[in-house]
């Protein structure tokens, strides 16, 4: 089978029972009631989610999850999450920075962070540990999967799983030699170079190393500098992996992870034309270190695991916030923004889980955090600093029972004591202490031999504080959020008469936020009157908050040699009973960062046994970018191409992306006007933009 037909990968193949059949009405009128006999679903890779809490196939998930695998993920090219996230319904990103390392599930999610300290909505988790907060170290290299679990998952991850988990899984070392080599070259000084290798070390030892690095000189030329690379890309990791077989039940599992990001920063534009002019551009570093150790302990029908992780960072964030440079115009201001952060987190995880026909699971959650900030900016009369120190402390589980063979219900739980601390050079202080309860009931009824499943869960994020000293008492603090979400799906395989062989997974869900934090921010003009503007972020709690819509994701394999895949989420994403910083009253608003339309579609053909051609659309509905002003990113539809040709072990492929050069926003201002020239009035719309035409070979070469 040419592993380019299918896109999901599997590391251990397990052969699989009767597969699923829908319902000829749920897909389309010409596909027929069928069932795929063991032979046929032997051939087909089957998953395994790692992120739920007893790690079982997608099928058997009350939930709506995608699994983005290592073919997939290849063929597009894809470097970072952002290069990955189109292919999921409902699932949305923001810049603002060097890359999208803001992202939104359903519309909700954070879309930048400054001086204020965030607790994030969306979980980014890298095998055992969680990097939320830290998008920019989403690099994808020698990756085996990427699960994405939309919805409340608060039971399994706590506060930062508040609209769902993104999961990186690394290939796993291997006890025989296996690894690549790989090269790419494309347009924009696009270059790609990595390696993997996997062996057994000695006897029950087995390890795995890989080493990525891309550069690129971006999309934006510095005319003023007279530079094509001010917003670069330069990003380097390393992941190092050991597993050790302490005996016939027990393991051993060690990775360390270091990612080396060294990005400009220089986005926007007085024109909107991607020609700057700033003489400071910015950057966006990332220095980080981490790893963890699992242990993993096998009885007869119950397993102990203990992972322990640890990670330190060095982020470094800054932007010429005037865009221009000294001279430029009689009325100009000439100003620095830099964010330097240092990170320090650690975490415990304990759990036992039963392998019994009626599983269950419970464990114990810790983590610790130390956040100091430095932010140096022109317009201060002192440089300000910040610590910020949140801690978790929580018990959770999960109890699955069997009700008769067709039904089956699973029950979940999640206690966690949420403390935070802050202090800064303003001489403001806090501490928060808060109790967080999160639960869940789904139910799975398998008909047909298609999975129907429903489910009810709550899901919480920590509520905090707003660190700006010109923001008002009653505007200091705000609430934690909790959301409560019902969805119900069907899931499953079917075949048609035909030969046609498919898979479904079709999702509605309906969230109700209560307390939903809101990022907003103000305008103030500075008081050097220059004319120019600076801004206060402020996060609030809007009264109600209500998102619904549906996700639906299919793929078929029309024949041996065509294979089709067509994913959609429709979302309805609103907040209301909110007041903004500047006492407006809203009633009821969209919320931002959310399209109410998400699409991708791909068509992937095996020309000849060595030669394939992927073709990509991508469509994404028009939305807010933000809550505090009014402008929206428009619709868009990207189309991208791939031909790749393989041989036994070497793989060449020629790749293009926005092969229609379409206009790509990724972030979005507006409430104020920074160009000098125009006596910083009226208000106009800023864009940062994203993927241009660029095109490029790869080179693999297995052993």
């Amino acid at each position: 089978m040419n592993k380019n037909i299918y896109y999901l990968h599997l590391r251990h193949r397990k052969k699989s029972s009767a597969a699923l059949c829908l319902l000829s009405a749920i897909l389309t009128s010409n596909i027929a009631h069928a069932q795929v006999n063991d032979d046929d679903s032997a051939d087909i890779e089957r998953i395994v989610v790692t992120s739920d809490l007893r790690q079982q196939s997608p099928d058997n998930l009350a939930t709506s999850v995608a699994v983005l695998g290592e073919s997939l993920l290849e063929l597009r090219q894809a470097t970072h999450l952002e290069d990955a996230i189109a292919v999921v319904p409902n699932l949305n990103f923001s810049s603002g920075a060097s890359r999208g390392k803001f992202i939104q599930i359903r519309g909700i999610g954070e879309r930048s962070q400054f001086s204020e300290p965030i607790n994030p909505s969306v979980a980014l988790v890298v095998d055992e540990i969680n990097f939320s907060g830290i998008g920019g170290l989403g690099t994808l290299f020698d990756v085996q999967q990427v699960e994405v679990l939309s919805g409340p998952q608060s039971t399994g991850f706590g506060a930062t799983g508040l609209a769902g988990i993104v999961k990186i899984v690394s290939n796993q070392s291997t006890d025989f030699q296996e690894g690549f080599v790989q090269l790419g070259l494309g347009q924009s000084g696009y270059q790609k170079w990595g390696g993997a290798y996997s062996d057994q070390i000695a006897e029950g030892l087995t390890g795995r190393v890989a080493i990525q690095q891309v550069k690129s000189d971006g999309f934006v030329e510095n005319i003023f500098l007279g530079k094509d690379d001010t917003n670069n890309i330069d990003e380097f990791t390393a992941k190092v992996s050991l597993d050790y077989s302490l005996a016939d039940n027990a393991d051993l599992e060690l990775k360390l992870y270091h990612f080396d990001i060294d990005n400009g920063y220089d986005a926007f534009s007085l024109d909107n034309d991607n020609l700057t002019r700033s003489d400071e551009p910015g950057f966006d570093r990332t220095d980080t270190q981490a790893g963890s150790v699992k242990y993993i302990h096998d009885w007869d029908d119950t397993q102990f695991s203990i992972a322990v992780t640890q990670l330190e960072a060095e982020l470094d964030y800054a932007y010429d916030e005037d865009w221009t440079f000294v001279g430029f115009h009689p009325d100009e201001y000439a100003s620095f923004d830099q964010y330097t952060r240092d990170i320090s987190n650690q975490s415990l995880d304990a759990r036992f889980a039963s392998t019994e026909e009626q599983p269950w699971v419970i464990g114990f959650y810790y983590q610790s955090s130390e956040q100091s900030l430095l932010r140096q900016y022109t317009f201060a009369s002192a440089d300000f600093t910040s610590t910020y120190d949140p801690n978790s402390l929580a018990m959770y589980g999960e109890y699955s029972l069997q009700v008769g063979e067709p039904l089956s219900l699973t029950f979940g739980a999640r206690a966690e004591q949420f403390e935070a601390d802050y202090l800064d050079s303003n001489a403001f202080s806090e501490s928060l202490d808060d109790t967080l309860f999160a639960a869940k009931v789904s139910a799975q009824y398998r008909i047909n031999q298609a999975s129907i499943f429903s489910s009810i869960s709550r899901s919480y994020k920590a509520g905090g504080f707003n660190p700006d000293e010109r923001v008002g008492d009653s505007d200091r603090l705000f609430e934690p959020e909790y959301n409560w979400n019902y969805e119900l799906g069907v899931k499953g395989k079917i075949a048609s008469d035909n030969g046609v062989k498919g898979q479904l997974s079709l999702t509605f869900f309906y969230m109700e936020r209560e307390d939903a934090q809101v990022s907003d921010f103000a305008v103030l003009d500075r008081e050097d009157g220059s004319g120019a503007v600076e801004f206060i972020d402020v996060i609030g709690n809007a009264d109600t908050g209500l998102n619904k819509g549906m996700e639906v994701q299919t793929q078929w394999q029309i024949n041996d040699a065509l294979t089709m895949r067509v994913n959609a989420g429709y979302l309805d994403a609103t907040f209301g009973n909110y007041e903004t910083v500047d006492g407006t009253f809203v009633p009821k608003q969209f919320q931002a960062q959310a399209p109410k339309w998400t699409l991708y579609a791909s068509s992937n053909y095996a020309l000849t046994d060595a030669l394939s051609w992927l073709v990509e659309f991508e469509g994404k509905d028009r939305h807010r970018f933000s809550v505090g002003h009014d402008e929206t990113a428009p619709f868009t539809a990207l189309v991208n191409t791939y031909v790749t040709w393989q041989s036994e072990n070497v793989e060449v492929q020629l790749w293009a992306k926005n092969i229609f050069d379409r206009e790509v926003l990724t972030r979005g201002f507006g409430g104020f006007n920074n160009d000098p020239r125009d006596g910083y009035f009226p208000a106009k719309p800023y864009y940062q933009f994203g993927q241009e035409r660029q095109l490029g070979l790869t080179a693999t070469y297995r052993f």
